[in-house]
């Protein structure tokens, strides 16, 4: 699982290309979760959230800062 410091040091669009990978990861994951990946599904779907908090804060700061 990926830590919230460090997602927190990606640009934006290394948060995007990161956004892509996991959600392809995810969906391959869910292919083979019949053969027990249900944690790492977990983990992956919170790594998700986590990017995507980061890119809807990053917009709305540069929204404030405009």
């Amino acid at each position: 699982m990926v830590k919230f410091k460090e997602l927190s040091k990606l640009g934006k669009n290394d948060i995007d290309k990161k956004i892509e990978d996991v959600k392809l990861e995810l969906v391959k994951a869910r292919v083979t979760a019949s053969k027990g990946g249900k944690v790492k599904i977990r983990e992956m779907k919170k790594t998700l959230a986590r990017l995507l908090m980061l890119k809807s804060r990053n917009k709305s700061g540069d929204e404030k800062n405009s």
